[in-house]
């Protein structure tokens, strides 16, 4: 199975003709019924309102050193992004999906 990934622990993949989110470790889908959640680097407060009060959360309830790295991964991936691209940068919502 070919997984791209779109984070160190997530990633997408094809399975049974359907692209579905999977765990990169294992290849396993998350179930169909499962809600996700998908924030961009470029909303301007996903990081500061979602991301970092997350991954306090996440400390605070002694998630594992795998949990933890895969936040700080997109937390800084994040940053770099608003860093490297503030024109980009826009409130969530605003062109109304366009």
């Amino acid at each position: 199975m070919d997984i791209t990934p779109i984070d160190p622990k997530y990633g997408m993949a094809i399975i049974d003709g359907k692209m579905r989110v999977v765990k990169n470790a294992t290849g396993e889908p998350i179930p169909e019924d499962e809600p996700l959640c998908l924030f961009r680097a470029r909303d301007n407060i996903a990081l500061i309102g979602a991301l970092v009060p997350y991954r306090t959360e996440c400390r605070e309830a002694g998630c594992t050193d795998y949990h933890l790295k895969g936040i700080q991964n997109r937390v800084e991936a994040f940053y770099g992004f608003q860093t490297d691209h503030p024109e980009r940068m826009k409130q969530p919502g605003i062109t109304r999906g366009l």
